[in-house]
């Protein structure tokens, strides 16, 4: 079955045409209006990495799918229509993958590497900063060489140590380059399996407050040592960080059939275990029915109790938005008035508004946050995302949206991928303002380490410390506890150096944040500097 299509979203809506609509409406939609003309982008084509004529009809096919396209005409259309380097080559990339019926090992590149292979090696394995295109071209040559081996003894590992590091603190484009480039080492014949030990290792050790995205990772990995990697984190967990990121790569693990007889049981019994309370529970319930729904032989056991331990009346704490099978009324209104702002956008003639309204409902709406997080990046990736953005922070704005954060979350959720400097004021009032409802408070620092993490009025990071600290000393609540953490990732993501410092040496902080602020502070420079490129 299709995890996809379990919860409602992205029916109607693979891969090839999630690619090709990121193509059409980048030309539709391009600053040079003559390239809005098929004729004149076919004839404009040849050249750069395209080498070859196209015709007017082959554009058209990629364009609406019928026939794939390759990557040297995506990266092609970054070239014509005056894109970032790697935007839309990044975003099919990870589309492609995402969407796949089955694991991905991407063994094409995009074009002919810039630089030989043993030069990108031995700047990987150095103090030389490495960019994500760097990442990239190096992880090519590798994917194209499955049976590599890599002298020293230890390359595999160090080169593995040093991406795994420079992703959890990477952002935007740089991140999705480093996170594409990790999953293509998961499922590399040769090196596969020492890199899944270094995300195992990473995710229980010195990285384990990132350690989401790191577990999570591994569910595009067939290895047998993935779906152990996986269980071990969703049954004795090395923290409720990277037991979320288990019970998220549970969802592809189960649709791919990576579990055999006697992991699935224990999938089954641990998820039927499993409460979904605190800020990080958000996936727990959704995973209960898409497990009872690929295996409805263990819906029974799965569903029997989701209630266990829970006093008569009382439901587990959860983090809010998207955590029932649809959306509720507040976010389907939304959903239309986001919608209806793209009206505001000039649409070129074949633009359907169909695609962006259902990636919107996808972002906002969906109950896996997988779904809900590539829905976002698919959209940041056009011509949409500032639009987009400001529809988001409009609805923000709205009392009734602040108060309510089954609404506010995804809202904010969302608006961490496609916001910029003007919506970080929005952020800042919302992480620390008295009366705000807790989870929204949450997701609004969690946004701080993303939307102009490098930008902050006055000193307001300081404050924002003092502030959440004081609050967790008053009610050492999960979810502020969990506030307190995001906001040191912004602390590290703004390169406040002097205040993770002080969130260290803080004898009465919170020990997890304590934790957080010495792992920032011990990334090599170099490392930092990388991930920002």
């Amino acid at each position: 079955m299709n995890t996809r299509a379990a919860d409602g979203t992205g029916a109607g809506l693979g891969r090839r045409a999630r690619t090709a609509w990121l193509l059409r409406v980048n030309r539709l939609l391009a600053e040079e209006k003559p390239l809005r003309s098929l004729p004149a982008f076919a004839a404009a084509f040849h050249g750069g990495s395209y080498g070859r004529e196209v015709s007017v009809s082959t554009v058209s096919r990629w364009e609406t799918g019928r026939t794939p396209v390759p990557w040297n005409a995506v990266r092609r259309y970054e070239e014509l229509l005056g894109l970032p380097r790697n935007l839309l080559t990044a975003t099919a990339r990870t589309v492609r993958r995402y969407w796949a019926p089955g694991p991905v090992l991407d063994v094409d590149p995009v074009a002919p590497a810039a630089r030989h292979l043993e030069d990108l090696l031995e700047q990987a394995v150095s103090g030389d900063v490495m960019t994500g295109d760097d990442w990239d071209q190096l992880v090519d040559g590798l994917c194209a060489a499955p049976d590599a081996v890599l002298m020293p003894s230890g390359t595999w590992s160090r080169l593995a140590e040093r991406l795994v590091e420079e992703m959890v603190i990477a952002d935007d484009l740089p991140w999705m380059l480093r996170f594409e480039s990790l999953n293509r080492l998961l499922n590399h014949r040769r090196g596969g399996r020492t890199v899944i030990a270094v995300c195992a290792v990473m995710a229980a050790g010195r990285a384990r407050l990132t350690a989401t995205e790191i577990v999570c990772a591994l569910d595009n990995c067939g290895h047998p040592a993935a779906a152990d990697q996986v269980l071990r984190e969703l049954t004795d967990p090395s923290g409720p960080l990277a037991h979320r990121g288990a019970v998220m790569a549970c969802f592809r693990k189960v649709d791919y059939r990576h579990f055999d007889e006697r992991q699935l049981t224990t999938l089954v019994r641990a998820v039927r275990d499993c409460t979904g309370a605190g800020p990080l529970g958000d996936q727990i319930e959704p995973l209960r029915g898409h497990l009872s729904t690929a295996h409805p032989e263990f819906a029974r056991t799965v569903l029997g109790r989701r209630d266990a331990g829970q006093p008569a009346g009382r439901r587990a704490v959860r983090h809010p938005g998207g955590t029932g099978p649809a959306a509720g009324a507040p976010v389907a209104a939304a959903v239309r008035r986001v919608t209806a702002r793209l009206g505001a956008v000039e649409l070129g003639q074949g633009c359907d508004p169909a695609v962006p309204a259902a990636l919107v409902t996808e972002a906002l709406a969906s109950p896996l946050f997988d779904v809900r997080l590539y829905a976002s990046f698919l959209l940041a990736a056009t011509p949409y995302r500032s639009t987009l953005a400001d529809a988001l922070v409009a609805e923000l704005v709205r009392p009734m949206a602040i108060r309510d954060e089954e609404l506010a979350v995804p809202l904010l959720e969302v608006l961490r991928v496609l916001g910029d400097h003007r919506h970080r004021g929005l952020l800042q009032w919302l992480a620390v303002t008295p009366g705000v409802p807790r989870f929204t408070a949450y997701a609004a620092v969690r946004g701080l380490g993303h939307v102009a993490a490098d930008r902050s009025t006055g000193d307001f990071l300081r404050d924002a410390v003092a502030h959440h600290h004081a609050v967790w000393l008053t009610d050492r609540d999960p979810v502020t506890a969990a506030t307190l953490e995001s906001l040191v990732y912004a602390l590290g993501m703004a390169s406040r150096d002097d205040l993770l410092a002080t969130v260290r040496s803080g004898a009465d902080f919170l020990p997890g944040a304590r934790t957080a602020a010495a792992w920032w502070l011990s990334i090599p420079g170099h490392r930092r500097a990388s991930a920002l490129l």
